[in-house]
């Protein structure tokens, strides 16, 4: 094993014992706790907009707390906590990022486990037994088109449609990792590898960020594309002639969730803050910015993004087990 990564480990195991007398206290035990810390550092990949109504609102039931944010997009988030390892330094309390990048730090030793109160009303298959994580809202991978140049009745609805040889030079996609991952979980290696090759022969434009692909989508660059379904619906609501189809089997949704450094400054302050994102007040927060949340008592901004609707398939840190394979793999197919 990577001497880093040996090292991560014995530091995380030897923690692991006062996590577990963190478990066994009352939420008031570690309330104290975090009042002697007075801080917490918060580490996230969401849109600073919500990271900041979260913390005014964490700050605003927690007054002695006083909080600080950093924001990243999630690989460079990821390297930035290794770095940071890697020279002894422990900054951060609280991260929230997506689940594969989270699966690659729990590979690396640096996440504590930590089983919320508040994570009892998260959907199954968006927390782990452990604790290590817990999702906060999820991002659908949605089959989106453009509605003036795509009828509703013509549009895709499931993904092997999309290799249908009229929408050759059609499609717009992003670099799709996460989602062949996915689909590899969820039908198989080889069934995963066909559609990205059949993808690939379609001659797809390939830009990088799934919102310049929505924002794309609906200017008319590509008919075709596939982007994420809350800012599909998000730009739909402001008059924009995209929409998706909520029908593909499996619908893919990666969670972004939420979790503990193993090595927190402020430990007590770090699952304050955990119980308080997952409460229903922080996730009816998060709704508000159109996301759907990992709450089952908050509905989805629109009918058509409700999971209890769809064939959905949330992706999982089995994903990050694999990593290097799929992402080679990938480059491989795409000849990136």
């Amino acid at each position: 094993m990577n001497t880093f990564y040996a090292g991560q480990w014995i530091l995380t195991s030897l923690f692991l014992f006062s996590v577990t007398t963190l478990h066994a206290q009352s939420l008031p035990a570690f309330m104290e706790g975090a009042k002697k810390e007075g801080k917490l550092v918060y580490y996230t990949v969401l849109t600073v907009p919500e990271s900041r109504a979260l913390l005014a609102a964490f700050e605003k039931k927690h007054p002695f707390i006083q909080t600080e944010l950093f924001r990243l997009e999630g690989d460079k988030m990821r390297a930035k906590i290794l770095t940071e390892a890697r020279a002894g330094r422990h900054t951060f309390d609280v991260n929230s990022t997506s689940i594969t990048n989270t699966g690659l730090l729990m590979r690396s030793g640096l996440l504590a486990p930590y089983k919320a109160q508040t994570r009892g009303r998260i959907w199954p298959g968006l927390k782990d037994d452990d604790g290590y994580w817990t999702a906060l809202y999820v991002r659908q991978y949605a089959l989106s088109y453009n509605t003036k140049l795509v009828p509703e009745r013509d549009a895709p609805k499931d993904w092997w449609e999309l290799l249908d040889p009229k929408w050759k030079g059609k499609i717009g996609l992003d670099e799709e990792i996460e989602l062949y991952g996915a689909l590899w979980l969820y039908w198989g290696r080889e069934k995963a590898q066909r559609l990205m090759k059949g993808l690939v022969a379609q001659s797809p434009s390939i830009r990088n960020g799934h919102t310049l692909i929505a924002q794309l989508t609906a200017a008319g660059e590509f008919p075709l594309s596939i982007a994420y379904a809350n800012r599909i619906e998000e730009m739909k609501a402001k008059g924009a002639p995209v929409d998706w189809a909520n029908t593909t089997d499996p619908v893919v949704a990666s969670p972004s969730v939420i979790t503990i450094s193993a090595h927190a400054p402020h430990p007590n302050a770090a699952r304050l803050f955990v119980e308080f994102a997952l409460s229903h007040e922080a996730q009816s927060l998060l709704r508000s910015f159109d996301r759907v949340t990992a709450h089952l008592d908050i509905p989805a901004p629109t009918p058509k993004q409700d999971l209890k609707k769809i064939k959905v398939f949330f992706v999982n840190t089995k994903i990050s087990d694999r990593y290097e394979e799929v992402q080679k793999e990938y480059h491989e197919i795409f000849r990136r």
